[in-house]
Order: structure tokens, then sequence, then C-alpha cells
């Protein structure tokens, strides 16, 4: 790949991917829904991906039922340019299973600027054991993945990042109800803020479905997800 000197830089945009995927320890207001693995509606949401108010990028989470299982499946893509040439590229595949509020296994395969990184990690009683690229991960059963579609996230202190497998601590601010403007309308969202190992900004409507997420990269700019279409 052609490398450029230029604000955009790989190593930093690394970060980047790992706040999409693309999504606490303040509980959520009692009268406030959330969405999680036993309400979740089946079909699709859509988000576009900015960097500083320019279009990037994509995510999709597609949500069935198989039975007694929800099958979430998170697609991500990346793609940043300057002066029309490709200066970083990124994309990752997601597939997490769940059964009674519980995670039952994670797959992850992402190709990060032509690296890839695989995770793979299944139900063990009250753990989740499996490999980052062949290293053995060992993890508490009860962390909710890093895509942030599950709000119930909000009542825990760490979550399961998807990319490399690992434990991220935290805590929260719950900043109150606000309005977003999104692709799809403007509309009422919570508002919490991530501080810790996982920084973060996250907006859900009153349904609990994340309508906005966003960081800020090393070098100032903004990463935000914004929401297209809902099922």
């Amino acid at each position: 790949m052609l490398r450029l000197a230029s604000p955009v830089n790989s190593a930093l945009l690394s970060r980047v991917a790992l706040a999409i995927g693309l999504v606490f320890s303040l509980c959520a207001t009692a009268d406030a829904a959330t969405l999680s693995p036993e309400s979740a509606q089946t079909g699709t949401y859509a988000y576009q991906v900015l960097r500083d108010g320019e279009v990037v990028g994509e995510q999709r989470n597609d949500f069935e039922r198989r039975g007694e299982e929800l099958r979430v499946v998170t697609d991500v893509r990346i793609n940043i340019t300057l002066l029309g040439l490709n200066v970083y590229d990124f994309t990752q595949r997601i597939e997490e299973s769940w059964q009674n509020g519980l995670l039952m296994s994670l797959t992850s395969v992402a190709v990060d600027d032509g690296d890839t990184r695989n995770v793979r990690l299944v139900r063990d009683g009250d753990r989740l054991v499996g490999t980052y690229d062949g290293k053995q991960r060992d993890l508490p059963g009860h962390l909710v993945p890093s895509t942030l579609w599950n709000s119930a996230v909000v009542e825990h202190s760490s979550v399961l990042e998807t990319t490399r497998g690992r434990e991220r601590t935290f805590t929260v601010e719950q900043k109150g109800v606000e309005q977003v403007k999104l692709p799809v309308g403007t509309v009422n969202a919570r508002h919490f803020v991530f501080t810790g190992n996982f920084k973060r900004e996250a907006w859900y409507d009153e349904s609990g479905v994340l309508v906005a997420a966003q960081m800020e990269a090393k070098d100032g700019s903004i990463i935000r997800q914004e929401l297209l279409r809902a099922p």
C-alpha cells in the first residue's frame, strides 16, 4: 500500500477501528428501556461512520433468532483516503451467539490495514475461553462485547474488546437526555461518557437502541457512527 506523510496515521487509526466494533458502571435510569439479547428485534441496523464529519465507512448489525439462540453479526468497513489515494483500510466481522441472556460464543476476524487479527471464544461455565491469534484467552463470562448494541452494558464496569479479545475496564457518567440529529431525523437519546481503558461516548434512544457513538483520536479527529436505518 502507498504510504503518505499526512495527519492520517495507521497506528492511530487502528485505535479508531476499536471504537467501531463500531458500542459503564452507572446503571440506566429506571424508566429507560434497554436493548438486550432478550428484547432485540430481528433485522438490520445500519450506521454510517464519519471522521471529522466526512463519511469514511459503514457498520451493519444483523439480528437473527434461531429457536432460543440470538445470533448477532456485526460488519464494519472503513476506508480513508487522502488526495484521492487510499491511506487506511479496516474491516471486521464479529459473530455473537446468545442464549438465555448469556454470551455463548464470539468470533471476530479483523483486517487492520493488512494485518489480520482473529478472536475465537466459547462459554465454559462462567468463563469465556479461547484464543486471540493463537494466544490463550480466559475471560469473565459476564462481559458484554464492545459492539455496544446491548445497552445493558451501562450496568457493567468492563467490556469484551472484540478486536483482540481482552477485557477493558471503565467508569461512566450519564449526561442526561439530549436531542441528537441523525440521518434518520432528530431523536431524544440518553448520553453516556465512558472513561478509563475504554474511552467512548454513546447515545441510546428511548427503546435502548444505539443511535450514535464517538471517540476522539490522538490527532484530535472525531470518529463517529450514526444510525442510518433500523428494522
